[in-house]
């Protein structure tokens, strides 16, 4: 299915939204990829203490089924911000014009791999299709428009996967239960899900060579224009919230704000606390090292557009700084 076709489909969904948090008269409006999990416990630190207000910008936060949805509904204007696979948000503008750029970086290298059972066989995307295994995956997650290209790298036809495709909260419980033998998703957020029922072991799509920029912040142009100092002061506050959690490693303060904040997220307290360490290698790039967080390093950009090129998920026209920019961060963040 073309990225066109994809977000067009999706489009009418995507404008649904749960509402999360609602108050009275926000500044900002937010689009969540998932339900409160783990990678959003910043936002729920910061404002269970107060610091969003602290700064005079009030937020709206919305869950959310997935990257490509979330792009879709902040380029339509419905919401200002998102959290989102920056990759992901890119070839939305670039294949479907969608007026989105990324604002922010959260989780600088590529996170997106497939999770298979620890005792399998299996290394690599052209074994699971030799051998006819079931991947489940979700329509709107971020890897989808990179599963294709990533198969052709490693030495496969995607076309010849055994794919299942499912609703997003059927995603890891479908894996769990052994009607797949593999799943596509972050190995780093759902490993430790799966340790006790199902221990996993993984491979990445960077290990072929996709480098792209992981999960970040990403906004629509009329906001970055018309409300670009609401956006510095969420960016500021969030990214104070960023460092509070995850240069001082302090899981167990993140674990109770986003639980206290929001208890519809159902996460036992071990899971959160080994997702955080799976996280460690993920977040600071060679380029992005000592510079604040939430930098966009131009090397990392362009290397990702690159490769977006080179798997023709944008024009060979594309040029780095359409898809991103660092003029709404705060000049120093930690």
């Amino acid at each position: 299915m073309s990225m066109k076709r994809l977000f067009g489909a999706l489009a009418g969904a995507a404008v649904v939204a749960t509402l999360v948090s609602a108050p009275a008269q926000a500044d900002l409006k937010m689009r969540l990829e998932w339900s409160p999990i783990m990678i959003h416990s910043w936002f729920f630190l910061a404002e269970a203490r107060g610091w969003y207000k602290e700064e005079g910008v009030n937020v709206t936060f919305e869950s959310g089924n997935g990257s490509v949805h979330t792009t879709q509904v902040v380029a339509a204007g419905s919401h200002d911000i998102g959290q989102a696979g920056q990759a992901t948000a890119a070839i939305g503008r670039a294949k479907d014009g969608l007026p989105v750029k990324s604002i922010g970086a959260l989780i600088r290298k590529n996170e997106m791999g497939i999770l298979v059972p620890k005792d399998s066989p299996f290394k690599g995307p052209k074994d699971l299709v030799d051998n006819n295994i079931k991947i489940v995956t979700s329509p709107g997650s971020f890897e989808i428009p990179f599963l294709e290209p990533w198969f052709k790298l490693a030495g496969t036809d995607f076309k010849k996967a055994n794919m299942i495709y499912v609703d997003t909260k059927l995603k890891g419980s479908t894996y769990l239960n052994g009607d797949a033998g593999a799943v596509s998703t972050s190995p780093a957020f759902m490993r430790a899900q799966f340790e006790d029922k199902r221990p996993s072991k993984f491979f990445m799509m960077s290990d072929v060579g996709v480098d792209v920029p992981g999960t970040g912040l990403i906004a629509n142009e009329t906001a970055i224009r018309d409300k670009a100092e609401e956006i510095r002061k969420f960016l500021k506050v969030t990214y104070r919230a960023f460092d509070y959690i995850v240069a001082g490693k302090r899981y167990e303060e993140a674990y109770d704000a986003l639980t206290k904040q929001r208890p519809e997220a159902k996460i036992p307290k071990e899971v959160m606390m080994a997702q955080f360490k799976d996280h460690e290698t993920l977040w600071v790039t060679d380029a992005t090292k000592g510079k604040p967080w939430g930098y966009m390093a131009p090397v990392d950009w362009e290397k990702a557009i690159k490769v977006l090129k080179d798997i023709g998920s944008v024009p060979a026209t594309a040029v780095a700084t359409d898809f991103y920019t660092n003029a709404l961060l705060p000049a120093v963040t930690n």
